[in-house]
């Protein structure tokens, strides 16, 4: 299914030095549940130009494309920098509110935005070696958003602020969520590079593949542990951190009461009481003091034993919840570009109506 584009912006510039310094644009696209972005320079835009009016000859893009300049150039000029990303935000905003969708139905402009149609959004194809650093540069920075969320969410818990503490705990889980897709993207692509279909055909070199492993790496281990910090919770600190009760005390250190020399009954303080020895049992009968020593050092390593399959029970369910999760998400992206594509069809239906009303 093709992702529902809800909105463009065109925010950030920057100069690059290879193959020759030039300047490109940062196109932030936002989806139903997810963002991403692509660097294009500005022959890329004109390029899609082009290919729209041949297109359409007749019916030519909703907004022109921002002029050239050919007797000043934009870089070390900030002022023709501003003014061109303010009229190429414009211009493909225009595209995307239009009401015709001819120019958003087209692979060229599918192709520009990188707009994903898989699950695996076509991660293996989708990327050049430049536009794969971008997006693992938007991951590392996605990451430190999430870990900045968890900071606030302890803050919030450390002063019993509960509201404010789960909804930094939810947007954290959400976000967490598309750095998963992301980081399953970023590896999907890197092997397609490797393998030279990406978007650029080039077959990436031994040397720099080992560097980008490692790289991805580095990022799956950051999202694994953001991961363990999301679903941490603080009971058992809490539980660890408050001091135990005066009852507790006494009874942890509560002397037992030992039968009298004389005959059986002790006598106290509070009253008499029969004192007891521990029953005797068939595995300890017959024991001396090293058998029962080595009889309870085996019970404990039995208990042990117990505790750690216990454990790995406990963690094949944590994984098993975790699978749900991400699939639970991935079907609210289904029903949200569903409701998406139904709002527009409903628009184009009640558009038609209308013409159809004026005709009669």
């Amino acid at each position: 299914m093709i992702e529902n584009i809800q909105n463009i912006y065109v925010r950030d510039t920057e100069t690059r030095l290879n193959p020759k310094p030039h300047i490109v644009y940062k196109v932030e696209v936002n989806a139903a549940v997810r963002t991403w972005s692509v660097w294009k320079r500005y022959s890329e835009f004109d390029e899609l130009n082009d290919k729209l009016i041949r297109l359409f000859p007749s019916n030519p893009p909703p907004f022109e494309m921002p002029a050239k300049h050919y007797f000043q150039s934009t870089l070390g000029n900030p002022v023709l920098v501003e003014e061109r990303r303010r009229g190429l935000e414009d211009y493909l905003r225009g595209i995307l509110f239009h009401k015709d969708d001819r120019y958003r139905e087209t692979d060229e402009w599918r192709d520009f935005l990188a707009i994903p149609t898989g699950r695996l959004l076509d991660a293996a194809s989708m990327y050049t070696s430049e536009t794969w650093l971008d997006e693992y540069n938007e991951v590392q920075a996605k990451a430190k958003e999430i870990r900045s969320l968890l900071n606030k969410r302890e803050t919030h818990i450390a002063h019993n602020e509960v509201q404010l503490s789960h909804n930094y705990n939810l947007q954290a889980k959400k976000n967490l969520t598309l750095l998963g897709t992301r980081v399953t993207q970023l590896e999907t692509g890197l092997k397609g590079l490797a393998e030279g279909s990406g978007k650029d055909g080039k077959i990436m070199s031994a040397g720099e593949l080992r560097r980008r492993q490692d790289m991805l790496t580095e990022i799956k281990e950051e999202k694994d542990t953001l991961t363990k910090l999301v679903l941490a919770t603080r009971t058992d600190i809490s539980k660890a951190a408050t001091p135990a009760s005066s009852m507790d005390r006494a009874a942890l250190f509560k002397q037992p009461v030992r039968p009298s020399m004389n005959k059986g009954i002790v006598g106290n303080v509070f009253g008499n009481s029969r004192a007891t020895m521990p029953a005797e049992t068939e595995q300890t009968r017959g024991l001396d003091n090293e058998g029962l020593i080595n009889l309870q050092k085996q019970t404990m390593e039995d208990q042990d034993s117990h505790v750690e399959q216990f454990s790995a029970i406990l963690s094949r369910h944590k994984h098993i919840g975790l699978a749900i999760g991400q699939e639970l998400d991935y079907q609210n992206q289904l029903l949200n570009e569903l409701d998406g594509d139904l709002d527009r069809t409903a628009d184009k239906l009640r558009f038609t109506t209308r013409k159809m009303n004026s005709i009669k």
